[in-house]
């Protein structure tokens, strides 16, 4: 097993347990995580987004699907169940109540290590479909 492997192996593990703190240490502190609602840089700035999501789907389950890499790049497919039982915070300051909804999307990333540790996490995935599955916006809406 290769060594970006094994970080994304441990990331899935400490990101479906709800370790926080462990999720963080596999990141760099100039990191930077792009993602369909913004770009957040720094493990500050990624840990209060993860934590966002950790505290409103708190059950999460991400599944790897598939994985590819070279040198110190790695790119994988995953899905992504969890169901909606915390509030969740809107990039403005709201907190959406819980609505009891499962979520379930498929996305995938690419990522750049450097010393074992992530520096860019860049996640696709449909957010417009994520939001309508827990009843933030219509499903069906579109950008």
């Amino acid at each position: 097993m290769s060594a970006n492997s094994q970080l994304l192996d441990q990331y899935v593990e400490r990101y479906n347990a709800g370790d926080l703190d462990g999720v963080m240490d596999l990141y760099a502190e100039d990191a930077v995580q792009i993602m369909p609602e913004g770009t957040f840089i720094g493990r500050s700035a990624i840990r209060d987004r993860l934590a966002r999501d950790l505290i409103a789907l708190p059950d999460i389950s991400w599944t790897v699907l598939s994985f590819v890499e070279q040198g110190e790049t790695f790119a994988d497919e995953w899905s992504f169940v969890a169901t909606h039982t915390g509030p969740f915070r809107l990039p403005y300051g709201i907190d959406f109540p819980p609505t009891g909804k499962q979520l379930e999307i498929r996305g995938m990333e690419l990522c750049v290590v450097r010393d074992g540790k992530l520096v860019v996490d860049n996640l696709y995935y449909d957010n417009m479909a994520a939001l309508g599955q827990i009843g933030l916006i219509p499903q069906g809406a579109t950008a």
